[in-house]
C-alpha cells in the first residue's frame, strides 16, 4: 500500500512537456530548467526533441531581440508583427520563428486585404513571403481607400506593398483601373500619386496618361515662374498638345498672360511719363492734366483739374471733364456733384 501511494504521488507531481511549454509563456529560463530535469527522468520520450527545439528557439530569439521579448515569450504573433517597426528578423531566424509560432506562415498568407496590410505593415520583416490571391480586388480596394484618405499611404505602407510577392501584378491592375477612371483635373494629384505607388510595386511600363499628367503639372509650375515670350509660345504649344481635360490650366494661362500684358502696358505708360516729364514741367497745368488722362493716370489728372477749378470755379468745360473722370474712376457721387454744379452754372 505504501508503494502504491508513493507511485501515485510521483505521477501527480510529474511534469509534462505541455506544462513546460505553458511555463515558457511567462518564464523561458525556468521552463528550460524544468525541461532539462524532465529529460533526465524521461530520456526516451519521443517529444523531447520537438520541445527542446521550441524552448531553445524561443531563448535565442529573446536574446537576439530583447525589445520583443514580451511578445516572443507570450507567443503573441500579432503584437509581435505590430512592434516590428525598428526590428527585423534575418533569414537565418525564420526557422526559429516557425518553431515558436507554428501558425506563422498561415498568418502571413491570411493578410489578403489592404486593411490587413495597413494593420500589419511590417509583416515582410518576418521573411515569410506573401502572395495576394486576388490582385484585381486588392487594387480596387487600394484605389478606393486612397481617394478616401491618401495620408494612410505612408512610407512604411508603400514599402510593405512593394514587398508583396506579386506586387508587380497588383501595380499593373492599379494602372489599368486608373486609366479607366473619369478624368477630373482636381484628381490629377491623386492619379499621379497612384502611378508612383504602382511603380514602387514594380510596374515599369510606359503610360500615356501618366506622361500627360506630369506634363500638365510641369506647365503649371512653369506658369508660376518668370516667362519670356519664347517660353510663352512653347507653353501654349505644349498646352495644345495635351489631350486630357485642362480647363483649369487654360484659365491660369489666360490670367497670367493678361496680368503680364497689363504689367507691360503700365510699364510703357511710366516710360512715356518719364520721357515727357520735362514737358510736364514746362507746359501748363491744363496740358499736363490732358497728358495724364491720355496716359491713363486718371486720379492725377483729376487732382490737376481740381487745382485748375480753384482758380476758375465757373469753367463748365473743366467741370465736365472732371465729372467724366470721376465716372471712369467709379466715383459716381463725386461725378453727380459736378453735374449738379454744371447744371446750376448753365442756368445762370
Amino acid at each position: 500500500m505504501a508503494l502504491f501511494f508513493l507511485f501515485l504521488s510521483s505521477v501527480l507531481l510529474a511534469t509534462s512537456l505541455d506544462e513546460i511549454k505553458e511555463v515558457s509563456k511567462t518564464d523561458v529560463q525556468k521552463a528550460i530548467s524544468m525541461f532539462l530535469n524532465y529529460v533526465k527522468e524521461n530520456p526516451s520520450d519521443p517529444g523531447i526533441e520537438t520541445v527542446g527545439e521550441f524552448l531553445f528557439a524561443k531563448k535565442r530569439l529573446v536574446e537576439a531581440h530583447p525589445s520583443l521579448s514580451e511578445e516572443i515569450v507570450s507567443e503573441d504573433l500579432q503584437e509581435l508583427v505590430k512592434k516590428l517597426k525598428d526590428e527585423t528578423f534575418p533569414e537565418e531566424e525564420t526557422d526559429l520563428l516557425k518553431r515558436v509560432f507554428p501558425n506563422l506562415e498561415s498568418f502571413v498568407r491570411s493578410l489578403q486585404s489592404l486593411s490587413d496590410i495597413l494593420e500589419f505593415p511590417f509583416f515582410w520583416k518576418l521573411n515569410v513571403p506573401l502572395e495576394i490571391e486576388n490582385p484585381d480586388a486588392f487594387a480596387e480596394e487600394l484605389i478606393n481607400r486612397f481617394f478616401e484618405n491618401p495620408f494612410l499611404f505612408s512610407y512604411e505602407v508603400i514599402t510593405a506593398l512593394s514587398k508583396i510577392k506579386n506586387a508587380e501584378e497588383i501595380g499593373l491592375a492599379i494602372v489599368q483601373k486608373i486609366e479607366n477612371l473619369p478624368l477630373e483635373e482636381e484628381k490629377y494629384p491623386y492619379f499621379l500619386r497612384l502611378f508612383e505607388i504602382a511603380r514602387a510595386m514594380g510596374y515599369d511600363r510606359p503610360s500615356t496618361l501618366e506622361e500627360e499628367i506630369r506634363k500638365y503639372f510641369s506647365l503649371m509650375a512653369r506658369l508660376n515662374s518668370s516667362l519670356s515670350s519664347e517660353d510663352s509660345k512653347e507653353i501654349v504649344s505644349e498646352y495644345e498638345s495635351l489631350t486630357i481635360p485642362k480647363e483649369n490650366l487654360r484659365k491660369k494661362m489666360v490670367s497670367l498672360f493678361n496680368e503680364r500684358k497689363d504689367r507691360t502696358v503700365h510699364k510703357t505708360q511710366y516710360i512715356y511719363f518719364l520721357l515727357l516729364l520735362p514737358v510736364f514741367l514746362i507746359f501748363s497745368t491744363r496740358f499736363r492734366a490732358f497728358l495724364y488722362r491720355t496716359l491713363g493716370l486718371k486720379k492725377r489728372a483729376a487732382s490737376l483739374y481740381l487745382k485748375l477749378l480753384q482758380k476758375s470755379p465757373e469753367n463748365v468745360k473743366l467741370r465736365l471733364k472732371l465729372a467724366r473722370l470721376y465716372e471712369e474712376l467709379g466715383m459716381h457721387e463725386k461725378a453727380m456733384e459736378e453735374y449738379e454744379i454744371i447744371k446750376k452754372l448753365s442756368q445762370v
